[in-house]
């Protein structure tokens, strides 16, 4: 992270203390988080530090009301932009999580008329509700299956790589670090080193079934890869690479199964993970269980993913034949 021009602190103890933890910050952590995290924190608050330069604002001050007025003038023009409510709040925790390296004075603490500045401002512009991805449920599963040339290198990859995201629930950012050490096969799992939910760095398991071991085997017979990265990149002449696929490469993969199966749908990296939770839902798993499939702290996520199979068993169903 570059030094911050913005600071407006008079006291020169305190302004030494902000640039130097700003500097061990750059020296111990920033290296050490994850590659998506990194690069999110640091575009988001490059854009907050750019709009105070623009604007004339103090990014950041030993003053907590010029950080407020400050944040709260950034604040509106992102909650009258196109950006969604997830997207805006997380570059506020981002200023958030600065402001906490710098020990600076955070508003949202000191300020009850900021924090409901902005809770009603998203509340009424920017609604909680979430488009949800599309799922990609155990029965498209099936039909995708179908579509696979097992004599491309691509198709075989995309084929694994469809399965194991929907028995693990794994996100995209945990399927980029599967490497062919983390298969367990007597227990039919798949070990991520990194999530975003786990914050404690112990990493979290997912199911492999016997179907996407069979793939997996294809995979490696296919390539002769036996270790490291199971999931690959290509080169232009359709060569496999050493490194493994990144998160881009994995969304235009998901991206294009809509086309795969003809139905104009749209699906994302998070479609298998909502697809699966749907099927689970419509089988009838306890919630506990689908709780656990999905690595989730609590039931709100796992409850939201399968609404959609739940509503056909709600007290309308069956009404008017």
């Amino acid at each position: 992270m570059s030094e911050i021009s913005e600071l407006a602190i008079n006291d020169d103890e305190k302004r030494s203390l902000v640039r130097s933890n700003i500097e061990e910050f750059n020296q111990d952590i920033l290296n050490k988080l994850n590659e998506n995290t990194r690069r999110a924190y640091l575009s988001d608050f490059d854009q907050y530090l750019n709009f105070c330069r623009i604007n004339s604002l103090t990014s950041m001050s030993d003053n907590w009301k010029d950080t407020k007025n400050s944040i709260k003038a950034y604040f509106t023009v992102l909650v009258n932009s196109n950006l969604k409510r997830a997207s805006i709040q997380r570059k506020l925790a981002t200023i958030k999580y600065f402001l906490g390296i710098s020990e600076l004075p955070d508003p949202f603490k000191r300020s009850k008329l900021l924090r409901d500045f902005v809770s009603l401002h998203l509340k009424k512009s920017k609604p909680a509700a979430q488009k949800q991805a599309e799922p990609l449920t155990a029965e498209l599963i099936i039909e995708l299956n179908k579509t696979f040339d097992d004599k491309s290198l691509v198709d075989v990859r995309n084929k694994l790589l469809l399965n194991m995201a929907f028995d693990s629930l794994f996100r995209a950012s945990n399927l980029c670090g599967v490497e062919f050490c983390h298969i367990h096969r007597k227990t039919n799992s798949v070990f991520a080193p990194y999530s975003k939910t786990d914050q404690d760095g112990h990493g979290i398991y997912g199911y492999v079934s016997p179907r996407t071991l069979t793939l997996l085997d294809k995979w490696s017979e296919a390539t002769g890869i036996e270790n490291g990265p199971v999931f690959r990149t290509f080169s232009p002449n359709l060569t496999v690479q050493h490194g493994p696929m990144g998160y881009d490469a994995m969304y235009k993969t998901f991206k294009s199964f809509g086309a795969r199966l003809g139905n104009g749908l749209e699906y994302s990296c998070h479609s298998t993970r909502v697809g699966a939770t749907v099927s689970m839902t419509e089988k009838n798993r306890p919630l506990v269980q689908i709780i656990h499939a999905g690595n989730w702290k609590s039931e709100k996520m796992a409850v939201r993913y399968g609404e959609r199979a739940n509503i056909a068993k709600g007290g309308m169903a069956g009404i008017i034949e």
